[in-house]
């Protein structure tokens, strides 16, 4: 009654049941994301995360398990990273965990306030007696019991456990007031659900083990100890069930008036009582009398039913353990009312689809026939959905196979084979989707007509009535005999008789419907007996407008008639909430029938409307109550609603798909292109008519399918507009991008065993990339070719959804870099509706997908230990052959391959590489130098400065310090090498780019270049006068969008790159020095390649690399390392030269034939300092103040 919702002891119950639907929302929500790490399923995962992550063991000795942690720098640095990566999800976790607790909590307190006596004159048997007080008091309760049973069946015990803990650990106990509380409801069961329940949507993989925290006794006590954690007043429960054992709490009874179909109507308590009574489990183990009361009344017919939004449970399995419950079932499940059950609903559904086949017959559901046959078509509606309930239930959620392969195969014997069972389920299963299309066409065609009457009803009534009145009027001017040319006798009574009816039927009041329907009956009644009169049965003309007058008011009796209550009844009578997960099941089907007919998208849409009544349970106390939670909800539901008719729809473009797969083929290998200048002769030839009539055939094939989603109406799915074209577009959109996704994923992998020659894996790089180029160029051409004949704009499509499928990729493969990870779900490039395909990770490798291995491959063929760098040629040779391995001719088929987006891919994740590689190496540097060499370096320092003078005792100085750093050597070489090969990869990248943009569209990349320019002018002239040209604010968007674009178009130099920020590090210019003049040795100068190369050896490494890589480390420090740097080098080179001033005379002959009067060890120095100057892009003058300018002068090689 509103008189309690209106009260405080009302509202308070109407916002905690609000609250328990909002609590289940995101339940449902967040179990869909539960992060794979807590459950460990994967080795990998259980190796890394296994020491960090613990169940409720923890709480026992938490000082033990700390202290691994501590002791363990690996442990720590990947706890920080697990924490800096999951702290918000987890606290999503606890929040909706506490959140159940809460409500518990305020339930359990309202309770004890209703029987303190807190809300005045009422109590808790007042509140019982009371509509509005039962159905609230009931749905408190209730909501709780499925709050646990979703709980335990969707989110593991274990990684409830895992989770709780470990947001414990990070966040503190003193921030979480009722952790200890949270815990001991979330503690494990030990079990991943309740018996006979469908863990719709949960993670396929259940919980193996379990906390020992309550393992013990938990096959016997569960879930009776798990609803008892925090218990509720037994009497509560009693009174509870005692109502919704004897009452009809929801009226349903008006909607479904025929007492065989009684469990129907009472199917909402009946769902109620299933988890209610796990608060009672004395009823269900021993209270045979109450609990076979409950059978006979809700479940006389049925043992299946929809607990909470088409959660299932099958009573036959989930009661199996409760001794009263299942002898009381027992009578519903036996074999003969099994099989009566399955003949009678089987029988019923060929009989109820021809019903509603004829009533959806053109032209009968007209406006006229529905307000005549209202009974008949909710009686007619009524059966249909109460067959639909039964069989829909019953074949696809029940557990008992024994049960449920009876009925899917509507067989009479008890005895069914397995290919009997699949061969009639399927047939049988059809005509269920067969009646749910028609049925759901009829209740939107009756739902339109009723609607349209409900909104025009008052207009329509005063119209009829308007019109009935003036007809009387006219009939009394008729017979006044004053009107011309009616050569009637003037008859005065008949005249006042018309005109009184005229201002009776005007005075029809429309508010009184009550009253002004008996008034009409009186009138109709009234003009059937004025014809006797034989003036007026002379008259056909009167006749006319006395048949008119009385159609008039039928009417206007039939509109008075048509009153919201039958759309009320209407929705309640086409409730399919139960088949939220049942539905899945005739997906299938339901694409099956869209690949025969692609008109049969109009049924469905009705059909997809007809599931929108699953919003209506959830909302329907958030609404009263005026939540906030009410967007957030209804998002939810309507977003998982769309995604089911998204799922059905995709079939179109899937079929397009394989067709489109045909035209590819027939574009690429088939059809020629035609020449500039055709001789007459071969003017056939080149017409290719067969294969082009083929292919207008495939076309036209394409365009069918497309035009039954087309001819939708935009429709309204809980509260998202579904829009037919943007459905296509985006089913379109998703099929290309599984499409690609694959190809690419398929295609881009490559032998990593040493087991081929490089030659080999250069051409199986090359053939793989040119196949992948001919495939993506195909579906390109393709897709450009059908997009005016299915409406959209292909080439547009193409280019946004390769780019996000790079720029997704590329995100995943950078995560192995980053302690923050982007997961997919958090990525900006994955769409909920167009998903991004992952595929699992090779065994063995170290990329997470194609954009990685590619990266990989490509620094494998210009590995600089087996290569050789020309700068002249930009490309990388083989030493022994001279052949080119990777250049401009691999760039070109790179970029035909994976395109301008997975260039500007691999540029990025050779960054994430290079800063991974510098953080590293800077570190063990940082680390050594403060462990081994830090008082030596100083020592150096003071004995080298200042750099202007040369040191005593050269040669002996120089070769101590060389051997002391020996041991950093190797690392050294390694790690600028590898960042030098990188740094090239980037430049050829760079230059790619570059010529492509200039190429493909000048007039950008000059805009692009002259923003660049200015930009620069502008910051250097901010520099000259800071306060008249300020810089570029940090909130301003213009460096790091203007950046990105440069890059992409390849105006940018990777060797000025500023990677990573670095602290000063005491000694690092000398120790550089060291490193390099102790490398320079391995190389030589080659006259034949006119370059520098390595000399012959095991550990040979490449010069261009070695050089780009040191430019590369000394440009991450301040600009005074690399000075520091070259004064140390001039320095060098001026004690080498000093050492060799006063040589035997048979030195100077040898020194000058050989090296034109140079010391050999000062050639390599000076070669390095030529190309470092030339990379770091210095002018002569930064290594003139160093040494003479004449030493270079005179250098000749």
């Amino acid at each position: 009654m509103k008189e309690f919702l209106n009260e405080v002891a009302g509202q308070t119950l109407l916002r905690l049941v609000s609250r328990g639907s909002a609590i289940i929302a995101e339940l449902l929500r967040l179990s869909a994301h539960v992060p794979a790490v807590f459950r460990l399923d994967d080795p990998a995962m259980q190796r890394k995360y296994g020491n960090i992550l613990f169940d409720f063991k923890y709480l026992t000795n938490s000082d033990l398990y700390e202290t691994r942690i501590e002791q363990s720098a690996d442990l720590i640095d990947i706890d920080q990273e697990f924490r800096e990566n999951h702290l918000e999800i987890l606290r999503r976790f606890y929040l909706l965990f506490e959140s159940i607790f809460k409500y518990i909590k305020d339930f359990r307190h309202y309770l004890q306030d209703l029987e303190a006596g807190v809300f005045i004159q009422l109590t808790l048997e007042i509140i019982l007696m009371n509509g509005d007080g039962k159905q609230l008091m009931a749905e408190s309760l209730y909501l709780y019991g499925v709050m646990l049973i979703l709980l335990d069946s969707r989110i593991e015990g274990i990684v409830r456990e895992r989770m709780l803990i470990s947001y414990l650990r990070y966040k503190g106990q003193t921030e979480l007031p009722h952790i200890d509380d949270v815990c001991m409801l979330c503690r494990s069961t030990g079990h991943s659900g309740l018996p006979g329940t469908s863990n719709a949507g949960a993670s396929s993989s259940a919980s193996s083990s379990s906390s020992s925290s309550d393992k013990k006794g938990a096959k016997d006590k569960y879930p009776d100890d798990y609803f008892a954690r925090f218990p509720v007043p037994a009497q509560v429960v009693s009174m509870v069930i005692g109502r919704l054992r004897s009452d009809d709490i929801y009226n349903m009874t008006a909607a479904f008036p025929l007492p065989e179909h009684r469990s129907t109507a009472l199917a909402t308590q009946a769902q109620m009582l299933y988890v209610i009574l796990y608060f009672a489990p004395d009823i269900l183990h021993n209270q045979q009398a109450v609990m076979r009361e409950i059978v006979d009344k809700h479940f006389p017919d049925n043992w299946v039913l929809a607990y909470y939004l088409g959660f299932t449970v099958d009573l036959s399995v989930a009661w199996d353990s409760y001794r009263a419950a299942k002898m009381a079932l027992a009578n519903t499940i036996t074999l003969p009312n099994v099989q009566s059950l399955t003949s009678k609903f089987w029988a019923r559904v060929i009989t109820v689809r021809k019903e509603v086949r004829a009533f959806l017959v053109e032209g009968v559901l007209v406006e006229e026939y529905i307000l005549d046959n209202i009974p008949k078509l909710l009686a007619c509606l009524r059966e249909a959905n109460v067959t639909l309930r039964w069989l829909m239930l019953h074949t696809n959620a029940s557990n008992n196979k024994k049960l449920r392969d009876l009925v899917s195969t509507g067989s009479e014997s008890g005895k069914v084979s397995a290919a009997a069972t699949a061969a009639g389920q399927t047939f049988l299963q059809d005509d269920v989707l067969a009646l749910l299309l028609d049925l759901g066409q009829l209740e939107y065609v009756l739902k339109n007509v009723f609607q349209a009457l409900l909104d025009s009803k008052q207009a329509k009534w005063q119209e009829y009535q308007k019109q009935g009145s003036e007809r009387m009027t006219e009939l009394g001017e008729y017979f006044s005999g004053e009107k011309a040319l009616t050569r009637v006798k003037k008859n005065e009574h008949l005249q006042n008789w018309f005109l009184e009816m005229g201002r009776q039927i005007g005075a029809l009041d429309y508010g009184d419907s009550t009253t002004a329907g008996r008034k009409m009956q009186q009138l109709i009644q009234a003009l059937v007996e004025v014809e006797q009169f034989h003036q007026i049965e002379s008259s056909l003309q009167v006749k006319q407008f006395l048949i008119d007058t009385r159609q008039f008011l039928y009417q206007m009796i039939r509109i008075v008639n048509v009153k919201e209550e039958v759309l009320i009844t209407l929705g309640l009578v086409a409730d399919i909430s139960y088949a939220w997960d049942i539905i899945d099941n005739y997906v299938d089907l339901m694409q099956k029938g869209i690949k025969n007919d692609p008109g049969l998208v109009l049924k469905l849409r009705s059909t997809f409307l007809k599931l929108a009544s699953i919003l209506d349970l959830p909302l329907v106390r958030i609404n009263q109550a005026q939540s906030n939670d009410l967007m957030s909800v209804s998002e939810y539901y309507s977003t998982e609603l769309v995604q089911y008719v998204r799922k059905v729809l995709e079939i179109v473009p899937k079929s397009m798909f394989i067709i489109l797969k045909q035209i590819i083929n027939m574009q690429t290998k088939e059809m020629q292109e035609l020449p500039t200048k055709v001789e007459k002769e071969r003017l056939r030839d080149f017409a290719q008519l067969d294969q082009r009539f083929e292919l207008a055939r495939a076309t036209h094939a394409i365009s069918v399918f497309t035009e039954g989603i087309l001819a939708m109406e935009t429709t309204l799915v809980g509260i998202i507009k579904v829009d037919p074209k943007q459905l296509l577009e985006d089913g379109i959109r998703k099929e290309l991008v599984q499409q690609i996704a694959f190809a690419m994923d398929r295609t881009l992998v490559f032998n990593t065993k040493g087991s081929s020659s490089g030659n080999n894996k250069l051409d199986d790089m090359e053939t793989k990339l040119r196949d992948l180029g001919t495939l993506l160029d195909g579906f390109r051409r393709s897709f450009q070719y059908i997009q005016d004949y299915v409406n959209i704009q292909g080439l547009k499509i193409w280019q946004e959804e390769f780019s996000r499928i790079v720029n997704f990729y590329v995100e995943q493969e950078c995560n192995s870099f980053l302690k923050k990870k982007t997961y997919d779900w958090q990525s900006q490039y994955q769409n909920s509706a167009i998903p991004i395909p992952l595929y699992s990770q090779p065994i063995g490798s170290e990329s997470v997908n194609f954009i990685g291995r590619l990266a990989r491959e490509l620094l494998a063929q210009t590995t600089c230990k087996s290569t050789i760098y020309l700068d002249q040629m930009s490309a990388w040779y083989e030493p022994s052959t001279g052949r080119e391995l990777v250049g401009i001719r691999t760039m070109s088929i790179l970029l035909r391959s994976v395109g301008v987006f997975g260039i500007t891919g691999l540029d990025k994740l050779l960054s994430f590489m290079i800063v991974k590689d510098l953080q590293t190496f800077v570190g063990q540097i940082r680390s050594a130098t403060e462990r081994t060499f830090k008082g030596f370096l100083a020592e150096l320092e003071n004995v080298l400065n200042p750099t202007t003078t040369i040191p005593t005792n050269t040669q002996k100085l120089y070769m101590t310090a060389l051997a002391r750093t020996k041991p950093m050597f190797a690392l050294f070489l390694d790690t600028v090498a590898r960042i030098g090969q990188m740094q090239l990869l980037r430049r050829q990248i760079a230059n790619l780019l570059n010529f492509t943009s200039k190429l493909d569209s000048n007039a950008l990349y000059c805009a692009l270049d002259t923003a660049n320019k200015s930009l620069i002018t502008d910051v250097e002239m901010h520099y000259v006068n800071p306060d008249a040209k300020p810089y570029p604010s940090e909130d301003s968007p213009l460096l790091s969008d203007l950046s990105r674009y440069l890059e992409t178009a390849g105006i940018n130099d990777p060797y000025t790159k500023i990677y990573i920020t670095t602290l000063p590090l005491d000694g690092f210019p000398c120790l550089m020095f060291l490193s390099v003049v102790g490398q320079l040795g391995r190389f030589e100068f080659n006259n034949a390649l006119n370059a520098v190369v390595p000399k012959k050896g095991k550990d040979a490494y490449d010069w261009q690399p070695f050089v780009v890589g040191v430019v590369t480390l000394l440009k991450q420090f301040h600009a005074l390392h690399t000075q520091k740097f070259l004064a140390y080098i001039g320095q060098y080179i001026r004690g080498l030269m000093n050492v060799n001033l006063n040589p035997t005379a048979k030195d100077i002959g040898k020194e000058s034939e050989a090296t034109g009067g140079y010391p050999e060890d000062v050639i390599p120095v000076l070669l390095f300092v030529e190309e470092f100057c030339r990379v770091a892009h210095l002018s002569r003058k930064a290594v003139e103040g160093a040494f003479p300018a004449y030493i270079l002068d005179n250098f000749k090689h």
